[in-house]
């Protein structure tokens, strides 16, 4: 945006209305996506562009500026890597498995399995049951 001010006074209408940017005046940052199965506590702020993976956590308060990984722990201003919430063996399981993918029924034949412990002896089952 080249003007002076970026104040939006075409929200005033009565004349206001006028002075609405042009669509290619504005920034575009892409689009902002959140995968499946993702946790957003209170208050948080998530930039236009950012990409939130499969089974991300995102802390109470936090600002998003750059794409969450799959199962990733973020908090902060700017939010930042708290940990992971599995191994890498383990996510890349979680991600073939799809379990919000699943019909209603699958989902509450499993329920102990998807509440459960980290346990990815059973998640290898499953997926070899899928196949």
């Amino acid at each position: 945006m080249d003007g002076i001010t970026t104040y939006p006074f075409n929200i005033f209408g009565g004349g206001w209305e006028k002075v609405t940017p042009a669509v290619e005046q504005l920034p575009f940052k892409g689009d902002t996506v959140i995968d499946n199965d993702v946790w957003i506590g209170q208050n948080v702020t998530v930039m236009p562009g950012v990409k939130i993976g499969d089974g991300a956590i995102i802390g109470a308060n936090a600002t998003v500026t750059k794409d969450v990984e799959p199962y990733a722990i973020v908090g902060g201003n700017p939010a930042r890597l708290i940990k992971k919430r599995f191994s890498d063996e383990m996510i890349e399981l979680l991600l073939k498995l799809q379990w919000w993918n699943w019909n209603e029924q699958k989902i509450f034949n499993n329920l102990e399995l998807l509440v459960s412990v980290n346990d990815i002896t059973a998640v290898e089952k499953l997926l070899a049951n899928e196949k």
